[in-house]
């Protein structure tokens, strides 16, 4: 009996964890000893698209690196990136109603 493609990969290329804990393709995760990711996996990686992660580099808040023709962003700089904008509690989702406000009465 003929082995699929599947069945080969998935001995070469072991399924890996998602966030969720479910199982993930390889191919759709990436890889956690990386270094350094290109514009669109970075992009992918911290849910963000290209064009906002260029302005982040060109404001400075992440650095990237050059090499040829292409930008890179070592990983240490994406994680640095969402550290400092963690969030301590997020808002609640209660609305409350806003009380009218007094006004004075014209003299």
């Amino acid at each position: 009996m003929p082995v699929s493609i599947d069945d080969r990969m998935d001995t070469i290329m072991p399924k890996t964890r998602n966030f969720f804990g479910s199982d993930a393709e390889p191919a759709s995760a990436l890889p956690a000893s990386r270094l350094a990711y290109g514009i669109e996996d970075a992009a992918d990686a911290v849910g963000l698209s290209r064009s906002r992660l260029y302005e982040l580099i060109a404001a400075g808040e992440i650095g990237a690196c050059k090499v040829g023709k292409r930008t890179i962003i070592p990983a240490a700089e994406l994680t640095a990136f969402l550290d400092r904008h963690r969030v301590e509690r997020l808002p609640s989702r209660r609305v409350t109603a806003a009380l009218p406000t007094q006004q004075k009465p014209r003299t």
